[in-house]
């Protein structure tokens, strides 16, 4: 299991996130908990690259941008952008 850890940027844009938003973000903060390798990398030329996105929501409009940290069993929320 990985600890979910966001700073004070991220924090904001999950409070500024839509009402609707909200059980898509609590089902991706725990597949980060249990599953943080399973979005894709953000560099291509980098497949194993800590920094990863992952899309979320109904129709895919969220995406967290987050960094594995697997020494600390620690997930780093970086950014989290929802398309209204």
């Amino acid at each position: 299991m990985y600890r979910v850890d966001t700073d004070e940027q991220a924090q904001q844009q999950i409070d500024a996130l839509p009402a609707e938003a909200l059980p898509f973000f609590a089902e991706l903060r725990t597949l980060l908990e249990v599953n943080p390798w399973g979005g894709d990398p953000v560099n291509d030329q980098n497949p194993d690259g800590p920094v990863r996105i992952l899309t979320f929501g109904r129709e895919h409009e969220g995406l967290a941008t987050y960094l594995v940290l697997d020494d600390l069993r620690r997930v780093d929320l970086l950014q989290l952008t929802w398309l209204e």
